[in-house]
């Protein structure tokens, strides 16, 4: 029974509070310090990222979203902001401020009475830092393969040289 009303209690928060933690994500984002690069993705990209981010972690907690799903977004997402240019290391840092801010909405949603309570919250928590390290893999990978094309179309250099550099197996090799 605790761990399905825990189940619940985390589909509630991702769902139900997902703007919150969209605004809240938003304003840690633009106040850290070492993400002001990131000021050249709007507002309203940034919380439809997010949006559609937490409905896919949503779907990974339910078991509805698997690696397909959690590569295809993430890997489009990597291209797109490959495209407008924003570093990588940045969108790596917001992720990691995204993570962390979803683990304390979880906190704060549950009451953490008993053992299993909390042996449960610590194994969805695992849970959904394993969505997180996945989906950076392939937010990278998506990145990296874009940037191979950009650099392909925009250079005159072989496939030798490209993959001396970017040693990446790409999903489109």
């Amino acid at each position: 029974m605790g761990e399905r009303m825990l189940l619940r209690g985390i589909d509630s928060v991702l769902s139900h509070r997902s703007q919150e933690i969209g605004r809240r994500w938003l304003v840690q984002t633009r106040k850290a310090p070492n993400l002001t690069g990131l000021a050249i993705i709007s507002d309203a990209e940034m919380m439809e990222f997010c949006t559609h981010l937490l409905a896919i972690l949503g779907g990974w907690f339910r078991g509805e979203a698997g690696k397909p799903e959690i590569g295809a977004f993430f890997v489009g997402s990597g291209k797109d902001f490959c495209k407008k240019d924003v570093p990588i290391s940045l969108l790596t840092r917001a992720f990691v401020h995204l993570r962390k801010l979803v683990t304390e909405c979880l906190l704060e949603e549950e009451n953490l009475e008993g053992t299993h309570r909390i042996y449960a919250l610590m194994e969805a928590v695992d849970h959904h830092s394993d969505f997180f390290m996945l989906g950076i893999y392939y937010f990278t990978k998506g990145y990296l393969e874009e940037t191979f094309i950009r650099i392909s179309a925009g250079e005159n250099l072989s496939k030798e040289v490209m993959g001396k550099y970017l040693k990446d197996d790409f999903f489109f090799k």
